[in-house]
């Protein structure tokens, strides 16, 4: 047998006469891993803000065991429901204690239950849980489970059954608790360990006892993160040597009584002679139940082949491109042929094409194929030799200047275009190219100066198809072309369809039309050559029946290389028909999404590009001396650590700041590791030591410093332009509500509550001479919650100016409003707030700082008093439960599938987004039906003054002075107007100097 040291031949391959072995994979202890992992390491989401890290660490595992093992059988174990028979047992738990260490006393404590010690899921790994079941899908690995037992039972449940019928079982986990499984045909595989395998001899040689002890061990020692009490002052390395002395528990507590002298410690003995009950109910907690009335399934665990198409979906959504690229590709590349420079009269025969198509359609907005101009770019460019010099032409390939992308790349900085030109600076000719057809047969490479094609860009009777209209407009805006006609973006409508979607890119949105994705072959074109540009043409040509076909007819697709000779990184034409297509027919087929799609996000466009192009200015001088500043502070806190803990050393190194704080000044340790069994020092551990440990809290506030100086501080000066003003990318499709986000850089995320994020914001200032003013919606999703449950209390607060927070203190805290303090208020506000955000009594507890009982008390008050409230809860949910979809008051939708789910957590997230979406969408939608009427109202009145940033529920302007009293009034009524409720909105507007200071 193989030892903890040796990692033997596992493959599946079954020797001669020899069943092969069965491979079981406990899913939530490697998800919760690959999440805390990459938590710590490197953070990942998409483009579009989707977190990624767990399940992408999660498929690289199972890509490295079906690798390393070939598994014949395999299946995917997973908790669902709650642990019936164990929380049973621990509500048995009388008089639990601990030992003091500080004291050397054994105290009482108050038992919450099992596992009621566990934070709750962060909701980032919560929003990753569908796709690590897709991934498991898509592997076609069967997921096992029993509803109200945990994984551990039914692992332990088919270890038992399969062993019976001879066969190796493999236990692929991290955790020590299935040890106590391990025989002689049931071992345990750990792939975080370098394929660690444990037989019964490399678990006695890893914890100090034979598998049939782990039990005895773990009893002893509790388990702090499912809250098993184990035996008070008996830790690690006690409860492995009392077991090695006496055999059992029951042995070692019944010499706790018998022969106390055969203890050497007096605290071991006391433990196990005054605990008994508790130990056993422990012992019973630890163990693993193996009598689960589960069917074993065998052939259904047997390994099968990929479902490349679900797995190449999965990846392309996820932008896991390195794992694309090893998938089998499932078409050969198209072969074309090309013509390099089109005539003029193919030009005019292309453009005319499609007028009659428009004046017998009569629709304002396109039909599918054949009626509109599809506008796509090559992303290619021509350089053009300079004197022979080809290292110029070389060096130009990366970025070079005026490259035009009409499908959603943002154009080069000035660093890249620089970056691109030789160091004598010669400069070279780039000549943009347009993709351009009236059909999705028909397709022409042409310059914008090509006869005919400036005007038909122009022409207000062609309808134009795109893909992300914001960069089509920037990129034709900088060549001087207004593009006008009836305009479809497929990027906005497949938003509009899919919300939670993690990426609209038109790669993404013809895989899901056509469940396929673009095959990546990437391809350096040589820019000394320009025949590479036609190519992408020519291919259009040769895939646009065939696709066009597939999306409309819903045939079985056919993959659209990506990035290969024949397409040259072009988005091809009946890419952009087939998705407009499919878009406006299930557009169509919604009440509502049309009229977001054409009244709201649409028409945003524009109104976003200006602000983009305006930017923000920011006081970088002062930023500057910020950063210098709080540099000082920095240094001055690290020397206060120093101090505090008598030694040097990297704060930033979490081994190092452990270490130090509980290894060399013996701090209470949490009962909680990260990497390489290192003690955790994360936020909440270092929060909840600080309450004792001053050192803690400055060690947080240390962190947060210099977060907040390289994110900003630092940054900002680097991103601004020659006039000192930012332009920030606000993204319509990067949120599942509906919101704006904001990125390169995020200026959504400037702390406000903190002194030296009001500090940060004093660097945000107008242009010379000009103000700075700010137009904020006044507790607009509380205003908005009243609207929807029409509760009457808080609808009569609202209309008569009561104060929200000091009516919730009176009502729930049943404070008088007279004599209450501000902090009284303050958490008046949380539970309103909380209420909001469909807060549990667990996070309403860390929040306030209060007992979980204390926390239910007051949500279970305020639903008392505000029974309207809890009406619309539930008709929410009941109607979610039936549609599994969530709409603002707008008609925006949300589909929140896991509403059903049978894990509680999936299910309990996908409750509170069902709450609070209905109030966030509702708020993104009137802040941007706000922001249309401000921008169209600023226009007609002929303002000099800008709008420049959005956040969330706020606007920010530069305003001239002489325009000031103009645009309080003009932006205070559109906020307020935008839109009716049966309660009164109110905008706050001020003017200041600068950000902070604004009143």
């Amino acid at each position: 047998m193989s030892s903890a040291t040796e990692t033997p031949n596992l493959s599946s391959a079954a020797q001669p006469g020899k069943k092969p072995p069965v491979y079981l994979l406990d899913s939530m202890a490697f998800i919760y891993r690959a999440y805390h992992a990459m938590q710590r390491s490197r953070p990942m989401t998409t483009r579009t803000g989707v977190p990624t890290a767990a399940t992408y660490v999660f498929v690289n595992m199972l890509n490295k065991l079906r690798k390393d093992f070939q598994p014949e059988y395999l299946a995917a174990v997973y908790d669902v429901g709650a642990p019936v028979h164990r929380n049973e047992l621990a509500d048995q738990l009388k008089d639990v204690k601990k030992f003091n260490m500080k004291t050397q006393q054994f105290e009482a404590v108050e038992y919450a239950g099992y596992k009621a010690n566990r934070a709750e899921t962060p909701p980032d790994l919560i929003q990753q849980q569908p796709y690590i079941r897709r991934a498991l899908e898509a592997f076609r690995i069967p997921i096992v489970y029993f509803e109200g037992m945990e994984a551990d039972d039914v692992i332990g449940t088919l270890s038992c059954r399969l062993a019976e019928q001879g066969y190796e079982v493999f236990v692929v986990s991290p955790d020590k608790d299935m040890m106590q499984l391990v025989n002689e045909h049931v071992r345990i595989l750990n792939p975080t360990k370098d394929n660690l395998v444990l037989d019964p001899a490399g678990v006695e040689s890893v914890l100090g006892v034979p598998p049939r002890q782990v039990i005895d061990v773990m009893a002893l020692r509790g388990d702090s993160i499912d809250n098993i009490p184990g035996a008070p002052g008996i830790g690690d390395k006690g409860s492995v040597e009392l077991i090695q002395q006496f055999g059992s528990v029951e042995a070692a507590m019944d010499a706790a009584v018998a022969t106390p002298a055969a203890f050497k410690r007096k605290t071991y003995r006391e433990s196990l002679a005054n605990n008994r009950d508790n130990i056993l109910l422990s012992k019973e907690l630890v163990t693993i139940h193996t009598n689960v009335p589960i069917e074993l399934d065998l052939e259904a665990m047997r390994t099968k082949p990929l479902d490349n198409a679900a797995c190449r979906a999965l990846f392309t959504e996820l932008e896991f491109t390195t794992l694309l690229k090893e998938l089998a590709p499932d078409v050969q590349a198209v072969a074309t042929t090309y013509n390099l420079a089109p005539k003029a009269e193919e030009i005019a025969a292309v453009i005319e094409a499609a007028r009659p198509a428009v004046k017998s359609s009569g629709a304002s907005r396109p039909s599918p194929v054949g009626l509109s101009i599809a506008i796509a770019a090559t992303a290619q460019t021509i350089a053009e030799e300079v004197s022979g010099d080809e290292a110029v032409i070389e060096e130009a390939e990366p970025a070079p200047a005026e490259t035009m992308s009409l499908f959603g790349a943002p154009p080069p900085s000035a660093a890249e275009i620089a970056a691109s030109v030789a160091a004598d600076a010669k400069a070279v000719d780039v000549a943009c190219a347009l993709g351009f057809a009236a059909d999705s047969e028909h397709a022409l490479l042409v310059g914008l100066d090509a006869a005919g094609v400036r005007e038909a860009l122009e022409d207000a009777t062609l309808p134009k198809l795109v893909h992300d209209l914001k960069a089509v407009l920037r990129a034709l805006e900088s060549h001087g072309v207004t593009l006008r006609g009836p305009i479809t973006d497929v990027m906005l409508e497949s938003y509009l369809l899919n919300p939670t979607h993690a990426s609209h890119t038109l790669a993404d949105i013809a895989a899901r039309s056509t469940s396929r994705a673009l095959k990546h072959q990437p391809s350096k074109a040589n820019l000394s050559d320009p025949n590479h540009l036609p190519e992408a043409a020519s291919a259009i040509s040769k895939l646009a029946e065939t696709l066009t076909a597939q999306m409309l007819e819903e045939h079985v697709a056919q993959e659209i290389p990506k990035d290969d000779p024949a397409l040259g990184g072009a988005v091809t034409p009946e890419m952009l028909f087939g998705s407009k297509a499919q878009g406006t027919q299930a557009l169509s087929e919604s009440s509502t999404l049309p009229d977001v799609y054409e009244d709201l996000d649409l028409p945003l466009v524009p109104v976003l590009l200006q602000m983009e192009q305006v930017g923000v200015r920011v006081d970088i001088a002062l930023l500057r001396e910020q950063s210098s500043r709080l540099a000082v502070q920095i240094d001055d806190l690290a020397e206060r650590i120093y101090a505090a803990s008598g030694h040097r050393f990297n704060i930033n190194s979490p081994k190092q700041l452990g270490d130090v704080l509980f290894n060399k000044m013996d701090l209470p340790k949490p009962m909680k590791y990260g990497k390489g069994k290192v003690v955790s020092t994360a936020q909440d551990v270092l929060e909840e030591l600080a309450q004792a440990h001053p050192i803690a809290a400055e060690v947080l506030e240390h962190r947060q410093l210099q977060k907040l100086k390289g994110t900003y501080l630092d940054a900002l000066p680097q991103l601004a332009d020659a006039e000192g003003r930012i332009h920030s990318t606000f993204n319509q499709v990067g949120t599942a509500t509906g919101r704006l986000s904001s990125t390169n850089p995020n200026l959504q995320n400037i702390p406000v509550r903190t002194a030296i994020g009001r500090e940060i914001r004093a660097a945000f200032i107008a242009a010379p001479g000009n103000k700075l003013m700010s137009a904020d919606y006044s507790q607009i999703e509380l205003r908005l919650m009243a609207h929807f449950s029409g509760d009457p209390l808080l609808v009569d607060a609202y209309r008569t100016g009561k104060d929200i927070h000091t009516l919730t203190a009176a009502e729930v805290f049943g404070v008088d409003p007279e004599t209450m303090d501000k902090e009284t208020r303050a958490r008046a506000k949380a539970v309103n707030f909380g209420i909001v955000y469909g807060i549990s009594p667990f996070g309403l507890a860390a929040q306030l700082n209060i007992e979980q009982s204390v926390a239910k008390e007051y949500i279970a008050r305020y639903f008392e008093r505000y029974q309207g409230v809890a009406a619309f809860i539930e008709r929410t949910l009941e109607q979610v439960r039936k549609t599994q979809i969530v709409r603002t008051a707008f008609g925006r939708i949300r589909p929140i599938p896991d509403i059903q789910s049978r894990n509680p957590n999936q299910r309990g997230f996908a409750e509170r987004t069902a709450i609070n979406t209905p109030l966030q969408g509702t708020a993104a939608d009137l802040i941007k039906i706000a922001m249309l009427r401000i921008d169209a109202a600023m226009k007609q009145q002929k303002l000099k003054s800008r709008m420049t940033l959005q956040v969330h529920d706020e606007l920010l302007f530069d305003v001239v002075p002489a325009e000031a009293a103009a645009m309080e009034e003009l932006v205070k009524y559109e906020m307020e107007s935008a839109a009716q409720f049966s309660v009164p909105i109110v905008a706050e507007v001020g003017l200041g100097d600068n950000w902070r200071d604004i009143k």
